[in-house]
């Protein structure tokens, strides 16, 4: 079985989940990463360890996802709000 995820491929998988995340807003993804830490820690409580860590160990990449749109989200409103007031002054 040939290995997918290669050096060779990685740029181009790295642009192919950017293309189709970059329409979702910031506070989505984290919401969805707040979610299945729950839904982990519920799967853990009820018997389903296994389950529950797989879906924990997803959830880490996809914080960090929302937590990079979210900042550049913020960044983004912060620098209109600079501009607008330097417009007044």
């Amino acid at each position: 079985m040939e290995n997918l995820i290669n050096q060779e491929n990685l740029e181009d998988i790295r642009e192919f989940i950017e293309s189709k995340i970059s329409d979702v807003p910031g506070e989505l993804i984290l919401f969805g990463a707040i979610g299945s830490l729950l839904l982990s820690s519920y799967l853990n409580k009820t018997g389903h360890v296994q389950a529950g860590s797989m879906i924990g160990k997803l959830s880490i990449p996809i914080i960090g996802i929302g937590l990079a749109k979210y900042k550049d989200v913020l960044k983004s409103q912060l620098e209109s709000i600079q501009e607008s007031v330097q417009q007044t002054v």
